[in-house]
């Protein structure tokens, strides 16, 4: 299936969480007190800058706010994101902070065994810090938020009249916007997190359908729900919700497909396209990403999406 969408699209002003990713690969079975041989990788993470950073490959003029501490991670960070053409204008380096950083060790089978996150700095992105760069928003940018910020930024941004997307990123963290769910733009969500809003069973396409309803019926304009493997379901304004079923592409990696479907979501939103269009580029984004070793595919681009949508698998 193929839609038209405008070639320039409008901006987006991300507003999340950006840290440095560290996973450890065991080269064999883990034991408690005991070191092994494996292999460590560093890379830029983050819901918030994961999203920026697909916005940007696809072609979208993307703004991210976020705050970095005054160390190596934190300028690393800054150098790798805005090399891709994300502004980072705004984003403050907070003296004697410590980047956010996100800490994994895997077992030889590539599951998580452990993990340990540090992300306290993101308490210091408060609506003060926000209040700038909202001034300097176009008028038809969207800002997109992804629920790693304090409860009060949230509520603050969402209380400034832009039209708003928010990612909900965990159970945990979704709630931080229960309150604030009418007259949203845009939630995407994944069943959990959709159980913990609605406090209906969220496991099969049907179950998401009807809980993507009750979020409308909350006042959410548009609703995603994933359910991983199996599909999205989405609901857009007041119509029936629908659900499209994943496809089997090969997976290297399901980290970052999430971000990868709002991202890919977003960008077609803001090329003018329906939510029914939106949701098939998204997907696509999302299978790229599955496809790569790394969190944001270095191959993901507009042009490798709409190939992408475009291919048939048994």
């Amino acid at each position: 299936m193929t839609f038209s969408m405008q070639d320039v699209p409008r901006a987006v002003t991300v507003v999340g969480g950006a840290n440095m990713d560290i996973s450890a690969q065991a080269g064999g079975a883990l034991a408690a007190g005991d070191s092994i041989p494996g292999t460590i990788r560093y890379s830029p993470g983050g819901v918030g800058r994961n999203m920026a950073e697909n916005l940007a490959r696809l072609g979208v003029p993307v703004r991210l706010l976020t705050v970095l501490g005054d160390d190596a991670f934190g300028q690393a960070l800054r150098e790798a994101t805005t090399a891709l053409g994300v502004s980072m204008d705004g984003s403050p380096c907070i003296s004697g902070g410590r980047t956010a950083t996100y800490l994994s060790m895997h077992g030889p089978d590539g599951e998580v065994a452990m993990a340990v996150n540090d992300m306290d700095i993101l308490q210091t992105l408060t609506p003060a810090r926000c209040a700038q760069t909202l001034t300097q928003m176009q008028h038809d940018a969207l800002l997109l938020l992804d629920c790693n910020l304090p409860a009060p930024t949230l509520a603050y941004l969402l209380a400034q009249g832009h039209a708003a997307a928010v990612d909900g990123v965990s159970v945990a963290k979704c709630v931080r916007v229960a309150n604030q769910l009418k007259g949203l733009f845009l939630l995407k969500l994944n069943h959990m997190e959709a159980q913990a809003l609605t406090g209906l069973e969220v496991r099969s396409p049907e179950e998401a359908q009807t809980a993507a309803r009750a979020l409308q019926l909350q006042g959410v304009q548009r609703v995603l729900i994933s359910l991983g493997a199996l599909g999205v379901c989405w609901a857009d304004l007041d119509a029936v919700p629908h659900f499209r079923a994943s496809r089997p592409v090969p997976v290297s990696s399901a980290t970052g497909a999430g971000d990868a479907l709002m991202a890919g979501v977003v960008a077609a939103l803001q090329r003018g396209a329906a939510l029914e269009e939106a949701v098939a580029y998204g997907m696509a984004c999302a299978e790229i990403t599955l496809s790569s070793t790394f969190a944001n595919s270095p191959d993901l681009n507009h042009a490798a999406v709409r190939q992408q949508q475009q291919r048939s698998f048994p």
